[in-house]
């Protein structure tokens, strides 16, 4: 029970002031529309706001890309998480009301500053220290007050970054970051209201699964039910890609080939999903492959997807990273939900959702579990919305294998896993 949650309410806990280079407006009654928005590819948030001024008040600032504000809210529960986000205006728009030319509406698109402070700086520098500590070494640069949270890598390599700013720089260690015990090695460099990540999904999904935040859907769902905080409003189900882009993909096989021109030879790893499934972390406790074993055993077992690569003479581990990564995060883009709740300022990407949804076609007097469908998915992307003082959030979940609550779970792989990762 979320005792105290008004559904769709919030509570702006400052003003919200413009500080510009001429000084300072109070935009806080004149806006009519407001987005944050994480998400797992972006390494900053954004933020999208519409402001009507009607009073002239916006006609002083000479918008230069210097303007500033701060956010701060939270959903109506006592103990509801504060989201406070400082963004930097990098672009507007004015439109003119056609019938009152003293009423504009300005759009700002506003991001974290240390987007625009890190497009300005050079990495040119040579590392030998694991990548999670030249992460870390690089974040530093920009001078933030923010925390960088992040999974350690394996190894030690002696690398060179060629003069590229600080977010392209994490996106050059991603790629080339690798993890022994979470082997698909899927980090990503990304933001949330509570700070900067450098993390590995498979690693995240591991930790945060059995924390998941269990969300609701019936037909019959609304915000006046018992639990209104986790009560989802709409959904859009998700759909599985379609086999034959996986059979020319080869989503669920692959493997790399590299060449050794010192020694004269060629070494190879390669990745299967019958033999591979049950070597990584997954979601549910008791996790399904996508596909049944039937064409599994007829065309996706089969390697058809070989990435070439010459050796460095350093074993930086890219023979095992690469096609491990790839099989993971494919296995984790076949399947996307989409769905709208009452605003909830505790959801941030990275944490778990279960889905509890009822069977939408009754054979039965009493509804279970929808088949497959139901189970936890990874939050990738999240918009907080404000219209209208309706506070909304709309959330993008990943899911990488089912939930085995099929009837004829002999027709797929199945893999039991220790709940505690």
């Amino acid at each position: 029970m979320s005792s105290g949650f008004i559904a769709n309410q919030y509570e702006l806990l400052n003003s919200v002031i413009l500080k510009h280079s001429g000084g300072e407006v109070d935009i806080t009654d004149a806006i009519l529309a407001m987005s944050i928005t994480e998400d797992i590819s972006y390494s900053d948030i954004q933020c999208s706001m519409a402001v009507v001024d009607s009073s002239g008040s916006l006609d002083t600032v000479e918008f230069d890309g210097t303007e500033r504000f701060k956010y701060t809210f939270q959903s109506t529960q006592e103990d509801d998480a504060v989201i406070s986000l400082e963004f930097r205006v990098y672009k507007v728009d004015i439109t003119i009301d056609t019938e009152s030319n003293s009423i504009k509406t300005y759009a700002l698109n506003a991001i974290t500053p240390e987007t625009i402070t890190q497009s300005s700086m050079d990495i040119n520098q040579s590392f030998k220290m694991p990548l999670h500590k030249t992460a870390q070494h690089v974040f530093d640069k920009l001078g933030s007050n923010k925390e960088l949270n992040v999974h350690e890598t394996t190894g030690q390599y002696t690398y060179i970054v060629p003069g590229m700013t600080p977010f392209e720089t994490m996106d050059f260690l991603c790629r080339r970051a690798y993890d022994s015990r979470y082997r698909s090695s899927a980090f990503f460099f990304y933001e949330t209201a509570d700070g900067y990540n450098f993390k590995n999904l498979e690693r995240v999904i591991a930790e945060e699964r059995d924390n998941a935040i269990q969300y609701r859907y019936t037909p019959t769902a609304s915000v006046t039910d018992p639990d209104p905080q986790f009560v989802i409003t709409d959904i859009n189900l998700p759909t599985n890609k379609d086999i034959l882009k996986k059979i020319n993909s080869g989503a669920y096989a692959n493997a790399v080939r590299e060449i050794d021109l010192i020694n004269q030879r060629v070494n190879s790893t390669e990745v299967r999903i019958k033999e591979d499934f049950i070597t990584f972390e997954h979601l549910d406790d008791v996790a399904m492959s996508l596909d049944s074993k039937d064409i599994i055993d007829e065309h996706l077992n089969t390697i058809n997807s070989t990435k070439w690569i010459n050796s460095t003479g350093v074993e930086d581990k890219r023979r095992e990273l690469i096609p491990r990564r790839k099989f993971y995060m494919d296995c984790l883009s076949q399947v996307y939900l989409s769905l709208r709740v009452p605003g909830n300022s505790n959801l941030r990407i990275g944490k778990v959702l279960d889905l509890d949804l009822l069977e939408m076609s009754g054979k039965t007097e009493e509804k279970g579990q929808e088949p497959k469908i139901s189970g936890k998915y990874l939050i990738t992307s999240l918009t907080h919305s404000i219209l209208g003082g309706e506070y909304v959030c709309t959330i993008t979940c990943q899911k990488e294998s089912y939930r085995a609550n099929s009837d004829n779970l002999e027709r797929n792989i199945v893999v039991k896993q220790n709940a505690n990762g």
